[in-house]
């Protein structure tokens, strides 16, 4: 899928999910970058959660944007969570040593639930 897509979701829809395209590369980091500053709820409860699905292709540029939005979730107070990596891009982030860096999830799903919970603390 060659597309952007979010929705809100959660009890106060509080939880941005954000559908990252099949090749997340410098063209959709401004994109991906103005959806969230636009759409992440500024609430005390905020989260962000990143949906890797359908990334088959990922590059340095998009990796940039993924620790910028790290930051500004942090600078907001929101969690960022990451999900449905598939197996390349997880391999990828854990050769460069940022698996460490990022809450991952197996499932959009269960990201939302982390977010939440994490949040509620």
């Amino acid at each position: 899928m060659q597309s952007l897509s979010a929705q809100l979701v959660g009890p106060d829809q509080q939880v941005l999910v954000l559908h990252l395209p099949s090749q997340f590369t410098d063209e959709w980091v401004a994109p991906v970058e103005r959806e969230v500053a636009d759409r992440l709820p500024r609430v005390n409860n905020a989260a962000l959660v990143l949906d890797f699905r359908d990334v088959r292709l990922m590059n340095s540029i998009a990796i940039t944007c993924v620790l910028h939005l790290q930051d500004a979730c942090k600078a907001r107070g929101a969690k960022l969570v990451l999900a449905e990596l598939p197996e390349a891009i997880s391999r990828f982030l854990s050769q460069l040593k940022l698996d460490r860096r990022f809450t991952i999830a197996p499932t959009v799903d269960e990201a939302i639930v982390v977010a939440l919970v994490v949040n509620a603390r």
